[in-house]
Formats: structure tokens, sequence, C-alpha cells
């Protein structure tokens, strides 16, 4: 297993995945001191921290297979065997995609996993399926991967 990229999420969008956390804690506040406010209180918390702390893009190739993270929110797994090709582009979350994170549909125009920055890595597949992540060194993983899959 091979870690070919890893882009943490920027600061504010970690504080917008934040805000849910802070309500949940604030909430919490009106159940004291019941049992449950306690519960709420600690799962708040523990969340809040996990969106503060966590949150990025990555890209690991293994020996079959190459995933592609959005910790510790979502993963996708793509065979090797499946890809057609692999390519950086500059991509542009706020326009083409409405925002930063998990956006788009891979069935459709495509599925962006942006975390902060332009370039990304490109990858489509034999189905039509396209699938794209930031990266601060998306040169070097479109290579990595192109040469796992052996694309030229």
């Amino acid at each position: 297993m091979s870690i070919l990229s890893w882009q943490r999420f920027n600061i504010g969008l970690r504080l917008l995945l934040s805000g849910g956390p802070i309500l949940v804690c604030a909430f919490s506040v009106a159940e004291f001191p019941k049992t449950s406010g306690w519960w709420m209180l600690g799962i708040g918390t523990g969340v809040l921290l996990l969106t503060l702390v966590v949150p990025a893009v990555g890209i690991i190739a293994t020996r079959k297979s190459v995933w592609l993270l959005a910790v510790p929110f979502w993963a996708v797994r793509i065979r090797l065997v499946e890809i057609t090709s692999v390519d950086t582009v500059d991509v542009h979350p706020l326009e083409e995609f409405g925002g930063w994170g998990i956006k788009g549909s891979s069935r459709r125009k495509g599925l962006l996993l942006a975390a902060d920055g332009q370039r990304a890595v490109r990858i489509r597949m034999k189905n039509g399926r396209l699938f794209l992540a930031t990266s601060g060194e998306a040169e070097h993983a479109a290579t990595a991967i192109g040469l796992a899959a052996g694309i030229p």
C-alpha cells in the first residue's frame, strides 16, 4: 500500500463541517442534568474534534486497486483493470461542481473529491464513470496510477 496523495481540507471547510456537532453540543445543554444530555455532549464533542482535525482527501494505491478517500466520510475502490485513462486537470470546484468536499455524481458528469487547490487527478473507467481528486502532487499520483494500471 502506498499513499500517493494526502491533502487536508482547508480551515474554512473544516469549520463548516463542525457546524452540526456544535449544534448537538448546544442542544445537549438543554438536557442537563439528565443522562441523555451527557451522552449528547460526549458524542457532539467527539464528532466536533473529528471534523476539526481529521478531514482530508487521499489517494492510496494497492497492488490491484486505487482508493479515493474523503476521510472520514467516504471512500471508493477503483480496480486497476477498470481504468482506461489517468491524467491531471485544472478543476474549479465552486464553478464546476458547486463547492468543495464530495461533489457531483459518478454516473453523471463526474465525482469530485476536493479539499483545496485546483490541480486534480482525473480517472476514467471502462464503464464511463469519471472520478476527480484534488491533490498537491497530482502529476506524481497520476503517473503512479498510470504505471500501475499499465496505461502509457
